[in-house]
């Protein structure tokens, strides 16, 4: 019980963190595409998804790494601290030559603006040798990660409101944005190195490199996917498409950090429990999990797509109309993602399956890069066609996980039990009902608060009525609190 309650704990501690990331992101949001000229915002959206290119490859697959080993042996110090030791070093040295590949990337391929750009974002680069919050997730710190957060978050809020004022400062915007992830890492590292002291007695950085080689391309491969996408959209069609792709995938991944949170606080639990406790207990939490998230994503997903089209006018104004349909595709390719994601990080990562995610993954988004240079040579290449794409490239490395950890490596995995069906199915009614309610023409804010509460009374009353698990856990647990308040 101490166990599941200190999961809860965990799971709470990451969704009121998730709940700010995406409060904030809803104020700026508005704020920022609203006041900075259109092409200037696409412009540095084009050079964001160039940077994430590098900035990816800067981490060396450490944090996940780190995750996944510090959580085995964290009851042992020493064990500890020489591993954050050694994945420290490495980290430095591949954020360090990363950053001079950038540096000479930058300078050779871009000038003006763009190139200033490029510049202000070689902060972040510095500022990931000391992205140590792999100790703490391992360490399942959630509560010093969720204030730290949450602080940083605001700093970052009033100083967009009180330095980006005009709609050229593009630059400004920049900067206030890498300064803030430097701020961010920096309390990481300290109150980590509080904890846990470097140990330079036993460096052995030649052990870990090809681990972390198989982790990188694993935890990236997604690059082929979506910023690929973006770097192609910048290439070949234009800026403003960069825009229109990077809203509605960021509008559904920001909304999505709250059931994510349940993927990232299972990581090391379940990894600890596959090492101490054996298959059997590992899978029932495995399943746990799983269902957690399909209770939370797929009516999020299916929720935001049927309100499409008043989540773009509301977030992004009406000059971002052609977003519409590409937020309602990445709402699909995100529910791809999550099971995708669930495969990885929960069932074939913990299980020392990495040769089988990279095999997989590395088919999947060269299939990807294929079909994007087809859609470029027939002049159908769009935001639209490029999520579209991506999404069945979820979908497909999802079921190939699937089949092989069932078949092959004998786990049970129940993503399509009954259960979890029931999500699915009383999810999708949101499509009907919502298009009966706009018959009624009561406008757009009546007609849009009409479908939420609709569709989140007819999801939650039915799971209510059937005792769905994830539901009445998480009134019992609000019951108990009030219990205790009330006391």
């Amino acid at each position: 019980m101490a166990k599941k309650n200190t999961l809860f704990k965990n799971t709470i501690y990451k969704s009121i963190l998730s709940i700010v990331n995406i409060v904030v992101p809803i104020i700026i949001g508005p704020y920022i595409m609203r006041l900075l000229d259109v092409d200037l915002y696409g412009m540095y959206n084009r050079v964001f998804a160039d940077f994430q290119m590098f900035l990816a490859f800067a981490g060396f697959g450490v944090y996940t790494l780190g995750v996944r080993e510090i959580s085995k042996i964290r009851d042992d110090k020493e064990k500890v601290s020489k591993l954050f030791t050694n994945l420290f070093m490495i980290s430095m040295l591949s954020n360090l030559l990363v950053l001079i590949l950038y540096v000479t990337y930058s300078l050779l391929t871009s000038a003006g603006m763009a190139r200033t750009l490029y510049l202000v974002m070689t902060i972040q680069i510095f500022a990931n040798i000391f992205y140590v919050e792999f100790v703490n997730e391992a360490l399942e710190n959630y509560k010093f990660i969720t204030i730290k957060s949450v602080i940083v978050k605001i700093i970052y809020f009033l100083s967009i409101l009180l330095a980006v004022r005009n709609p050229d400062d593009i630059v400004i915007y920049a900067i206030v944005v890498s300064l803030t992830i430097f701020l961010n890492n920096i309390i990481s590292f300290i109150y980590a190195k509080r904890r846990i002291k470097f140990s330079f007695s036993k460096i052995e950085i030649k052990k870990y490199i090809k681990p972390l080689i198989a982790v990188l391309v694993i935890t990236n491969v997604d690059l082929l996917y979506s910023q690929l996408d973006r770097v192609m959209l910048g290439k070949y069609v234009n800026d403003i498409s960069v825009t229109i792709y990077y809203t509605a995938f960021y509008l559904v991944s920001t909304l999505a950090a709250i059931p994510y949170s349940i993927i990232n606080v299972s990581i090391p639990r379940l990894s600890y429990l596959l090492k101490n406790k054996g298959k059997e207990i590992y899978e029932e939490k495995l399943n746990n999990s799983i269902s957690s998230l399909l209770f939370i994503i797929v009516p999020m997903c299916l929720g935001v797509f049927v309100l499409s089209k008043e989540i773009i006018i509301l977030y992004a104004g009406k000059k971002y109309l052609a977003a519409i349909v590409p937020l309602m595709i990445a709402c699909i390719t995100r529910i791809f993602i999550s099971l995708e994601s669930v495969m990885n990080n929960l069932v074939m990562y913990p299980n020392n399956r990495e040769d089988r995610i990279l095999k997989v993954s590395l088919i999947c988004g060269t299939s990807n890069l294929i079909i994007n240079y087809l859609l470029v040579t027939f002049k159908i290449f769009s935001p639209i066609t490029a999520l579209a794409t991506t999404g069945l490239v979820e979908l497909t490395v999802f079921i190939t996980h699937y089949i092989y950890a069932r078949r092959k490596m004998n786990i049970n995995v129940q993503v399509f039990s009954k259960k979890n069906m029931t999500y699915i199915i009383l999810s999708t009614l949101f499509i009907p009902i919502s298009l009966l309610l706009r018959k009624f023409n009561l406008g757009f804010y009546i007609t849009m608060i009409l479908i939420i509460i609709t569709c989140m009374l007819l999801y939650f009353i039915v799971l209510y009525i059937k005792k769905d698990n994830n539901l009445m856990f998480i009134l019992d647990k609000f019951k108990n609190k009030l219990k205790v308040g009330k006391k």
